[in-house]
């Protein structure tokens, strides 16, 4: 059933995402019974979230504090210097820790062949398309999700695969357009109100579950910030990106990546640290693109928006930039209008000239600044207010 046209459907993939992962993706499927549309659609929600729509297949590494803990991690078998940046997260599903590397290892050659590489000594054959999507497929198999997925229980599914439910807002969208691309029979029965509540009741409150940002993202962005410092305008040290700039986040890793010509975010974050010319052209990739970056991440009118709000609401008008941007246009509508009854200048004006004039002029003035204060009117460039 896993075509590339289905993959770009379902997970909102790149073609080239599509077309390198189909095969791989249908045949590990395939071997782990991951075929029924419930299933499929389940299963392409949860690797769709874990590797950022088919984008990435290694974590990124800061190292965050969350990643500098993986060092030394005995559950994990990260016994040895610097095994928890050599086995961090890799694959589809991320696996992680040499404990893991090498039980998916033997895992995968009682299934298949013995011929599986011994991903304990080489750690990034897991980001081959077909062990990505092989070791995703086992981990799926391991923990009996196919089970779950069959009657819909699509939280317990999302706590063994995370752990918790970080990111649950994200998992659940990308399920029900795994649904939409595969079918009416992709979609569960109704649960019992039991389950439902036990959702409700165990939703994290965090930030993370309301915008959830990639964890490759969040890796990267520090570094490529570091690299970059005019990035620093805005998103700062990059520590609470979840929380403001998601958008923009993604925007300047992608930007980064394709100046350098890197195949994932990680390699172009090593390829900007050791390589000059490629931080040169990645910086004026980002200057080419700044106003871009600045709509995204809350800059320009959203950001004046935002701006206004806060110093409103904080009783500061002085600090309001509608304030500042209503007394410099007004005294302009008053020179006009004085200028057309004729108080100030020479022109002659005509009776209906002056009148079109006035009515059009005083109308765009006015609007201007009602539109900003209150948001714009056009569906184009609607922004909606913080």
């Amino acid at each position: 059933m896993i075509t590339a046209g289905l993959l770009m459907r379902a997970t909102g993939c790149t073609a080239a995402a599509a077309e390198r992962f189909a095969a791989p993706l249908a045949a590990a499927c395939d071997a782990y019974q991951i075929t029924s549309p419930k299933r499929l659609a389940a299963f392409l929600a949860q690797i769709g979230h874990e590797s950022g729509s088919l984008r990435f297949v290694s974590e990124l590494w800061g190292p965050t504090p969350a990643q500098q803990r993986y060092e030394g991690r005995a559950d994990l078998g990260n016994t040895q210097p610097g095994d928890g940046s050599r086995y961090r997260g890799r694959g589809l599903i991320q696996t992680t820790g040499r404990y893991n590397y090498a039980r998916v290892r033997d895992r995968l050659r009682a299934r298949l062949v013995p011929n599986v590489p011994d991903f304990e000594q080489e750690a990034e054959a897991l980001e081959q398309p077909q062990w990505a999507a092989l070791s995703a497929a086992d981990y799926w198999g391991d923990r009996d999700l196919n089970t779950l997925a069959d009657v819909g229980d699509f939280e317990t599914i999302t706590r063994k695969v995370n752990g918790g439910l970080n990111g649950y807002a994200d998992r659940k969208a990308r399920w029900a357009r795994a649904q939409a691309a595969l079918g009416p029979s992709a979609t569960p029965a109704p649960q019992p109100a039991t389950t439902v509540a036990t959702t409700v009741a165990n939703a994290p409150t965090s930030k993370e579950f309301t915008m959830p940002l990639p964890a490759f993202i969040a890796a990267a962005l520090p570094a490529i910030i570091s690299a970059i410092p005019q990035l620093g305008k805005l998103f700062g040290s990059g520590s609470d990106v979840a929380e403001r700039n998601i958008k923009a986040a993604e925007l300047a890793v992608q930007i980064v990546q394709d100046a350098t010509g890197a195949r994932n975010a990680q390699e172009a974050v090593d390829t900007i640290k050791a390589d000059p010319a490629a931080l040169q052209a990645a910086t004026q990739a980002i200057q080419s693109r700044w106003l871009e970056l600045d709509e995204a991440g809350g800059g320009g009118i959203a950001g004046a928006r935002k701006a206004d709000t806060e110093a409103r609401a904080a009783g500061d008008l002085l600090r309001s930039p509608s304030f500042w941007i209503a007394g410099a246009l007004l005294p302009i509508v008053y020179i006009i209008v004085l200028s057309l009854i004729g108080i100030i200048g020479t022109a002659e004006w005509a009776s209906d000239v002056r009148a079109g004039l006035a009515g059009s002029i005083v109308s765009a003035i006015i609007g201007g600044v009602v539109g900003y204060y209150f948001g714009q009117t056009t569906s184009r460039n609607r922004t909606p207010a913080p």
